[in-house]
C-alpha cells in the first residue's frame, strides 16, 4: 500500500472478526515499533503480546471498567480483537544512556534534565509506527486507554516499576459490523492553514 493510502485510512476500529493473525502478519506488524526514533537510542520502550485466548480474557476481565460508557474489549466476545499489545515507556533506559561518558555532558542523567520526557514521546512514535503497520497488513487497529486494573495488570506480568503503561493496542481483522463512530462523524479535521504555521511573528 503507498503510504499516503495507510495514513489516509488509518482508524480506530472497534470490532474484529473472531480469526487469529497468522505468525508472520503480526511480526511485521511489530517490527515496525523498532524503527521508531529515540533520543541516544536509547530504545526505551517494550511491548507485552497478549494473543492466547485465555491471557486475552484474564486481561478484559481485569481491565474492564464497568463505569465506562464506551464498548470495552472483550464486553462481546465475538468482537473482541485476538491481539493487544501493551506499550511500556522505560525512564531508567534513558537515564542510563545518558549517564554513559559520551551523553554525560547533556545533564540527563537526572529526569529533571530532560525538557520533555522523552520516553512517553518515543514510545508514542512506537505505537504510531505499529497502528500504520497495521493498516499496511490489512488489518484494524485500536489504541485505547485503561482506567481499571493497571497495577494488576503489571505485577501479573512482571512489569518493572519504572515502566509505564501507555495504553492499549488492539489488534485484529475488522469485522463487517464495524464503522466509523464517534468524533471522526461529528468533528472535522483541523484545516492545514489552521495547524501549520510558517515562520515567525513579524512587527
Amino acid at each position: 500500500m503507498e503510504f499516503d493510502q495507510v495514513v489516509r485510512r488509518r482508524r480506530m476500529v472497534r470490532k474484529f472478526q473472531p480469526r487469529a493473525i497468522p505468525e508472520d502478519v503480526l511480526h511485521r506488524t511489530l517490527e515496525a515499533a523498532r524503527h521508531s526514533p529515540s533520543a541516544g537510542f536509547s530504545q526505551g520502550f517494550d511491548f507485552v503480546v497478549l494473543n492466547e485466548p485465555e491471557d486475552l480474557a484474564w486481561f478484559f476481565r481485569t481491565t474492564d471498567d464497568p463505569t465506562d460508557p464506551e464498548a470495552f474489549p472483550g464486553r462481546e466476545p465475538d468482537k473482541a480483537p485476538p491481539c493487544v499489545v501493551l506499550p511500556f515507556a522505560n525512564k531508567r533506559a534513558y537515564l542510563e544512556r545518558y549517564s554513559r561518558p559520551d551523553k554525560i555532558a547533556f545533564g540527563m542523567d537526572r529526569e529533571e534534565g530532560w525538557p520533555v520526557p522523552f520516553w512517553t514521546v518515543d514510545t508514542s512514535m512506537a505505537i504510531l509506527l505499529i497502528l500504520l503497520a497495521a493498516v499496511n497488513e490489512g488489518l484494524g487497529a485500536w489504541y485505547f486507554g485503561i482506567s481499571r486494573g493497571e497495577a494488576e495488570v503489571m505485577t501479573a506480568l512482571g512489569v518493572p516499576s519504572e515502566s509505564k503503561l501507555l495504553g492499549v493496542i488492539a489488534l485484529g481483522y475488522p469485522s463487517s459490523e464495524d464503522t466509523p463512530a464517534g468524533s471522526i462523524l461529528t468533528r472535522r479535521r483541523r484545516p492545514f492553514a489552521d495547524m501549520f504555521h510558517f515562520g515567525r511573528r513579524r512587527p
